[in-house]
């Protein structure tokens, strides 16, 4: 079984889980392509909206403030992930390492506790990983986040997990802080192949 906060997660919709304050993004992007940058930010906070049919058919004074206080928070997290400059582009035309950035805003937007991170860095450029580990692990420290994240580029696992499991084929071979795991027999053979053979590529969990 699977729980979060003493909740079983079993059979739960998205939006469900959602609300329980996990979020996650995908290995392949997916962005509402033809909606602008901070369109993409603002359905991320869908899940934390408390008005009513009334309040939105209105356009009252709730309606007023709730929009103007969503515009806000969406322009912040846009400038915490480097993109405010973009907020009114389309997502479609940004370029893959900033549609990676505005996914994880969208993400953020809901508010999470616990983030799922499906490979994140896949089809980044050195540079652009190295900035967007950089940004983990200061989400972590100004959000008291907890990342959960699958990623075969070992320079990013080492570099920001605090704990490593290592999966061959489906099955736990290693756990531990990264120094530990790095160091593991069975995570070289597995990984790196032993001495003396071809190195094998990595297997996905």
């Amino acid at each position: 079984s699977v729980t979060f906060r003493g909740r079983a997660l079993f059979g739960l919709r998205p939006d469900q889980i959602t609300a329980l304050g996990i979020c996650r993004t995908f290995q392949n992007i997916r962005l509402f392509a033809n909606m602008t940058v901070i369109e993409n930010v603002l359905v991320g906070m869908n899940s934390r909206i408390a008005l009513g049919l009334w309040d939105v058919l209105s356009h009252g004074p709730r309606f007023a403030r709730t929009e103007a206080d969503l515009s806000t928070r969406a322009v912040a997290l846009l400038d915490r992930v480097g993109l405010q400059a973009n907020a009114n582009d389309v997502a479609r035309n940004l370029p893959y390492g900033d549609q990676r950035r505005l996914e994880l805003a969208r993400a953020l937007a809901s508010e999470p506790a616990l983030l799922l991170l499906d490979e994140p860095t896949a089809g980044m450029t050195r540079t652009e990983a190295g900035a967007l580990m950089r940004l983990l692990r200061e989400l972590v420290v100004d959000l008291g986040l907890a990342i959960i994240l699958i990623e075969h580029n070992m320079r990013v696992v080492m570099e920001v997990s605090d704990r490593v499991t290592v999966l061959d084929h489906g099955e736990k071979i290693a756990e531990g802080p990264p120094r530990e795991v790095q160091s593991d027999a069975r995570v070289i053979e597995a990984y790196l192949g032993t001495r003396g053979s071809a190195p094998q590529r990595a297997r996905r969990a």
